[in-house]
């Protein structure tokens, strides 16, 4: 019996009460900073950011304006460094498609399009050759629509617009009381971002609101909705706050709550402002609101910035889950790679170092025209025949530079490694995915032995992940990997092999804020890796061309992510369940420099990569509501390459260095990995060893190198000769060298 559950048990219930007695009010933005737009920005009704935070956009809906206003900001996301010198307009009167008096406004995905909206239904686009740039717009022809009478007639007026991620849904506000009440609308786009091709959809009313709706906001992934009341009139305004099951599905809506704005319409006695437009910060932990003074130039023109204390964190805060749980998908892929990664690398090794056993099929023939090693023909001959037949009957071998690549045909003792992987790398933003950056440490020990050409081993990894995500909170994962792998490699028909590998890993993944562990939890994984090499050579590096392919099942145990005092969230999640897989194709390098008594072998791969993991849908309930929620992670990233340089040094005595830089890119977006791998082992090596080596590029310059040891002594015979020279030219040294 467990006896430490009921205590678990009786912990988490308190916890969850001690939540529970907090109201979802408590969580309040927190003005930091108010500054003014008077005569600058007239009758301000919305706000918004760039990406980077270095570029500040207002909409201007004073009579006559007509205009959307462009400021750089010097700090990002620092309403007080605004340069108000650097002011660009964007007309949206005139010409095409006019509007007056815009009051929202949106961009698209990527900046390159930005649509206006005011208070009558008028409705026009602009492109954007420079991504958040006004100052390169070009008007987008008139899609033929106003939105106060078509597509719906019923609706009464609406101030703003949003979009969900992909651009294929369009949301306005419908403000006024009317037959259909307040509400908030979604169009389908048939093509993404083009209101020429839409289609009315789902409604959802505001039932709490009892005065004029201005603006409303989706958080990053569409699963909060936030809906501002205004009027000019004294009064208290709210910001109401919904839960959306399913991402911007707005039939899923649930009311969460609601907070009073810090500035509320309080008539013309000088104070405050009337409560506009509202705009987030790239992470969700600021607010921003703008204010204006009953359609007129006042000092109430203003724009206030509120620290938030999670993101979006306004009436209720939620754990990131999703970017914690791509960060858990990211790092279960990444274990199935580093492992897969090093064993094949292994592969790579031994064909290097211990293949090159026959010399043209047992037959020495030596053409020496040195004549001081001419008379020494017929015994170097005899005896590396003697050593080279006698190398195939125990475990011993002679390393030469003329490869036959037919392997060991008797078996061999089990011969032990080891391997260390550095990996650090960063993934960007997608969607509504925060950007991680990642560390990777790594130690692998494994055993082979060879019998009848195939290989056969063994190999076990510790692998430890630090995941950082920008949430702005301090989170991170503290990820820790057991793998256990068998693997073989088999020869095919001539010059091909197979090499596959199986590996189960046990999984452990820490979840923290600020250092402070918030949840735990525990997975298992099964996967297997292949790649399938023609060992034909092409050009002196000996390119190879290889195809991979991997995948990967892992399941993840449910948890309890408690969170923190201040997000006041704790989150069930459910068991998680999911594939991993991709298939690549790319080819090999691999050249050897014979030098005296040692080797430098340069090597690497150049390999294109599609990645076959599909959506991964993981579900959650919050401990208030206990509404469960779903959330998909979605594939962005299907192209990549990866490419990879190394060097291994082995010196007479069979002692390894290897080194490996390597650098995985995505083609769909900034995500990367670079690598340091680093390999220290010892081969065996025989008594004799024979070097004939051939620089075609140095005057065809010819090496012949014999060393043989009798017992204590060292016998060493070094030559050179200059093929196709007219006058040859050439040398020869005898070494005898003893140690005692």
């Amino acid at each position: 019996m467990n006896f430490f559950l009921p205590v678990k048990i009786i912990t988490y219930l308190i916890i969850c009460l001690s939540f529970i007695s907090n109201s979802y009010a408590e969580v309040k933005p927190s003005l930091l900073r108010t500054v003014s737009l008077t005569n600058i920005v007239k009758s301000p009704s919305d706000v918004r950011f760039n990406p980077a935070g270095t570029k500040i956009f207002f909409s201007d809906f004073h009579s006559g304006a007509n205009v959307l206003l462009q400021f750089d900001v010097d700090t990002p996301f620092n309403i007080s460094t605004i340069d108000f010198n650097s002011k660009v307009e964007l007309a949206t009167g005139g010409g095409s498609d006019p509007i007056s008096q815009p009051q929202g406004f949106e961009f698209n995905n990527d900046g390159t399009k930005v649509f206006a909206i005011n208070n009558g239904g008028g409705f026009n686009a602009h492109l954007l050759s420079t991504p958040y740039d006004f100052s390169s717009a070009t008007r987008v022809a008139d899609d033929g629509f106003n939105f106060a009478t078509d597509p719906d007639p019923d609706i009464g007026n609406n101030r703003a617009v949003k979009f969900n991620l992909d651009g294929t849904k369009m949301f306005l506000i419908d403000v006024w009381v009317n037959s259909t009440g307040r509400r908030i609308i979604e169009f389908n786009l048939s093509t993404p971002y083009d209101t020429s091709t839409v289609t009315e959809g789902n409604s959802f009313t505001i039932s709490g609101a009892t005065t004029i709706l201005q603006d409303f906001s989706f958080d990053d992934d569409g699963t909060r909705m936030y809906v501002i009341e205004t009027a000019t009139s004294p009064g208290v305004r709210y910001i109401y706050v919904y839960k959306l099951s399913t991402g911007f599905d707005i039939t899923t809506a649930t009311f969460a709550g609601k907070v009073q704005q810090v500035f509320e319409s309080l008539g013309s006695d000088g104070t405050n402002g009337t409560p506009l437009g509202m705009g987030f910060s790239e992470d969700g932990m600021k607010l921003y609101q703008v204010t204006y003074q009953d359609d007129a130039i006042g000092a109430r023109d203003r724009v206030h910035e509120y620290d938030l204390i999670c993101p979006y964190g306004i009436v209720l805060c939620e754990n990131e889950t999703a970017t914690s749980t791509s960060a858990s998908v990211n790092f279960a892929k990444n274990v199935i790679y580093q492992n897969s990664n090093t064993i094949f690398k292994r592969f790579d090794w031994l064909r290097r170092n211990e293949e090159k056993t026959n010399l043209n099929s047992h037959n020495i023939k030596l053409n020496i025209n040195n004549p001081i090693l001419a008379s020494f023909k017929h015994k170097l001959e005899n005896s590396l025949r003697y050593n080279l037949e006698n190398s195939l009957n125990n475990n011993q071998y002679i390393h030469a530079s003329l490869k036959d690549k037919n392997p060991f045909k008797n078996m061999r003792n089990w011969s032990h490694w080891s391997h260390v992987d550095i990996s650090f790398g960063r993934v960007g933003e997608k969607g509504f995915i925060k950007p991680k950056d990642i560390r990777t440490r790594g130690i692998m020990f494994g055993a082979d032995k060879l019998i009848d050409n195939k290989i056969f081993g063994l190999a076990f990894r510790y692998g430890n992940d630090d995941v950082k995500i920008d949430t702005g909170l301090g989170s991170k994962l503290d990820a820790q990997a057991y793998t256990l792998n068998m693997y073989g490699s088999l020869p095919l028909d001539g010059k091909s092999n197979l090499n596959t590998l199986i590996g189960a890993s046990f999984l452990n993944i820490d979840q923290l804020v600020k250092n402070t562990v918030t949840g735990e939890r525990y997975g298992r994984q099964i996967f297997t890796s292949m790649v399938y090499e023609n060992e034909n050579e092409y050009t002196r590096h000996n390119l190879t061309p290889f195809g991979k392919f991997e995948i990967g099942i892992t399941q993840l145990s449910e948890y309890t992510d408690f969170g923190t005092s201040a997000t006041n969230s704790v989150d069930v999640h459910e068991r998680l369940t999911f594939k991993t897989g991709n298939v690549s194709g790319g080819f090999k390098f691999d050249d050897t420099l014979y030098l005296d008594n040692k080797t430098l072998n340069r090597n690497g791969f150049v390999e294109y990569i599609f990645d076959l993991t599909p959506d991964i849908d993981h579900f959650y309930k919050n401990h208030i509501d206990n509404t469960t929620v779903r959330k998909t992670l979605k594939k962005h990233s299907l192209h990549n390459i990866r490419g990879n340089i190394g060097f291994e040094y082995v010196d007479m005595n069979g002692y390894t260095l290897a080194i490996n830089y390597e650098r995985f890119q995505s083609l769909s977006n900034s995500a990367y990995s670079d690598s340091l791998l680093f390999k220290l082992g010892k081969k065996q090596v025989n008594q004799a060893n024979f070097d004939v080596i051939y620089d075609p590029t140095n005057n065809n310059n010819t090496e012949i190198s014999y060393l043989k040891n009798f017992g204590n002594f060292n016998l060493k015979l070094n030559s050179n000769y200059s093929l196709f020279s007219k006058i040859p030219d050439y040398g020869a040294n005898l070494e005898i060298s003893g140690t005692f």
